[in-house]
């Protein structure tokens, strides 16, 4: 028979958005019930050897320390500008044990069900094995009734897959970044690799695959090309430049300093076959310390759209 229990938040997720949405909850007086189907907090940045969840093993955050972190928390002073995924599922777990958010987390809680009843939210979960995903469950089924409810679960859990013509033929292995960990893993050594898409994850793979993998060819393909930004201007972590004196300036005036300064430190774009299609803020950036480096090394070479 279901267990039930009844609080005045139920929120999906201890991830980074889950634990500071359950923190400010706390705050207000509420109480909150935290479900987690994995066995730690931080989702993503939690590292997991087993393909198709959390960050490679190279991933470094591309905001600095200084910006990501939370206002009442900051980061130890020991950690680097641009903290390694250990860095941050450490200062994840620190934020949620010094706050005594732990305390409203039940891990290993898969959710199955959301039903409302009445003006109330009916949740039903079950248990399930370490991260959730390979089927095991002991079959006992923990239902929470909540006025509110507060999904966060992720916008990178589901991966987007690009579909080509004659994509069917392709005799190669196909994987999404969200399946790569590192060359080994993902037997990338020596090989040709081409990397489809120039956001922040792709060009962490195909620098990593160009330089711990080795590999004999990486090409970056790319359909509407990128303004790459450094870590560092004038030796300061770039995102300290986002002021409010900038973000005040007029978005033209804004972005033609940006990409002067881009420009200054790393050349024409167009000279490394970036092909920037978009001024420089009308999109999420794509922030690299590396690339720009192995592409004039011919460590990876960049490569317009796939047509078949």
């Amino acid at each position: 028979m279901a267990t039930t229990l009844e609080t005045d938040v139920v929120v999906i997720g201890a991830g980074i958005s889950g634990v500071v949405t359950a923190k400010c909850l706390l705050d207000v007086g509420l109480k909150v019930k935290v479900l987690e189907r994995t066995g730690e907090v931080g989702g993503l940045w939690t590292f997991r050897d087993k393909v198709g969840y959390g960050v490679m093993r190279c991933t470094h955050i591309n905001v600095s320390k200084h910006n990501y972190c939370f206002s009442d928390f900051p980061f130890p002073d020991d950690v680097p500008d641009y903290p390694h995924h250990s860095h941050m599922a450490k200062y994840i777990t620190d934020y949620v044990m010094h706050f005594g958010i732990n305390k409203v987390i039940s891990f290993q809680t898969q959710v199955n069900k959301m039903e409302r009843k009445d003006d109330k939210w009916v949740v039903t979960a079950t248990r399930v094995e370490d991260d959730g995903k390979g089927g095991w469950t002991t079959g006992e089924e923990e239902v929470y009734v909540a006025k509110f409810v507060a999904i966060a679960t992720g916008h990178h859990v589901t991966p987007s897959l690009a579909k080509f013509p004659g994509q069917e033929t392709f005799k190669g292995e196909l994987i999404h970044s969200a399946d790569y960990k590192d060359p080994i893993t993902n037997r990338l050594v020596g090989g040709r690799v081409l990397v489809v898409g120039i956001g922040n994850s792709a060009v962490d793979v195909a620098v990593d695959a160009a330089t711990v993998g080795r590999c004999r060819k990486v090409y970056l393909s790319t359909r509407s090309g990128a303004w790459v930004l450094p870590n560092y201007v004038f030796g300061r972590p770039t995102d300290h430049y986002a002021c409010r004196t900038f973000l005040w300036l007029p978005w033209k005036l804004a972005t033609n300093v940006l990409e002067t300064v881009v420009t200054l430190i790393h050349g024409n774009p167009y000279r490394w076959g970036l092909n920037p299609k978009m001024r420089a803020l009308q999109t999420q950036p794509t922030v690299s310390p590396t690339l720009i480096h192995n592409i004039q090394r011919n460590n990876v070479t960049i490569k317009p759209n796939i047509t078949r």
